[in-house]
């Protein structure tokens, strides 16, 4: 059926809520699974633009890796005990950090998307069949980006 062959493709025919940030890490460490490094937890919602807790724990666990590993311990201790207060605090303390690296990102990932989008341009969908699928997937993810851009 068209609705197998477009999820088996991780095309919907009905966008989901949210999508995938995008932040690939190539073998990511334990450390950085406990904070929550997975495909299905870091998210961006396409409504609201709100990113989930796990974007910003990665984020902020990586920028403490090269700044500063003696708070990046602290702030992994904190997330292993449940300590809701303490990672709040590193939060905001280093939230000009994580922003920006999150912008940077986005901004990063819009450029890619459009360099992908040109590429699409002049095919025919009789000889490509899937690229209405791609074409409306692609927006879906651009506007989510810029939805979550717009909150930054």
């Amino acid at each position: 059926t068209p609705s197998l062959l477009s999820a088996g493709y991780c095309f919907l025919e009905e966008p989901p809520p949210a999508t995938f940030c995008k932040i690939m890490i190539p073998n990511p460490t334990r450390q950085l699974v406990d904070m929550g490094y997975d495909h299905s937890r870091m998210l961006f919602d396409k409504n609201t633009g709100e990113v989930s807790e796990e974007v910003w724990d990665v984020l902020l666990y990586q920028i403490l890796g090269e700044s500063n590993p003696e708070c990046q311990r602290a702030f992994y201790k904190a997330h292993m005990n449940g300590d809701y207060e303490t990672k709040q605090s590193f939060h905001e303390h280093y939230y000009a950090d994580t922003s920006g690296a999150l912008r940077n990102h986005v901004d990063a990932f819009l450029n890619q998307l459009e360099a992908l989008s040109y590429k699409l341009v002049g095919r025919d969908p009789n000889t490509h069949p899937r690229l209405p699928l791609i074409k409306r997937h692609n927006e879906f993810v651009k506007n989510a980006f810029l939805t979550v851009r717009s909150r930054l």
